[in-house]
């Protein structure tokens, strides 16, 4: 069994956590547990580590939007959804939110739409299955029924 970390060890290793990419506060307090850390040192590492920027609840909401918007291709819908599972607070979820583009969103939903409906084509509930999977990657059901029935 190994010793338990000493403060200054665990706050190098949190600080390494925290600039690999950014990270939410819940995902900060959920590192300190499982390293086993106390209450009250874990406390005190939080503080410090918050204190120096090495985590930012708005920064996190921001980073964390765009990059599941461009890279996974998610809707606001999902990103919003995820983000409240991650305890981050409802003002710097809508900010975060708000600074998706919407032209590029509209062009996204676009593409997802003709991927999916060349990938269903000629199956007997095509148009259903293409709108399910829109949903379920997030965007707002009624612009996909929206664009379902006016492309379909």
């Amino acid at each position: 069994m190994k010793p338990p970390l000493t403060t200054d060890e665990a706050l190098a290793k949190l600080e390494y956590f925290c600039a690999y990419r950014e990270r939410c506060p819940k995902e900060v307090r959920a590192k300190l547990a499982s390293l086993g850390v106390s209450r009250k040192d874990a406390e005190q590492i939080y503080e410090v580590l918050q204190t120096d920027g090495f985590f930012n609840e708005e920064r996190f909401a921001m980073a964390y939007a765009g990059g599941k918007f461009r890279i996974n291709h998610w809707g606001k819908v999902r990103i919003r959804m995820e983000l409240r599972m991650r305890n981050i607070a409802a003002d710097l979820i809508e900010k975060a939110i708000d600074s998706i583009d919407e032209a590029a969103y509209t062009a996204l939903l676009q593409q997802l739409f003709d991927k999916k409906r060349r990938h269903y084509e000629g199956e007997e509930q095509a148009r259903d299955k293409t709108a399910a999977a829109l949903i379920r990657a997030g965007f707002e059901m009624e612009r996909v029924f929206a664009l379902v029935s006016r492309e379909w």
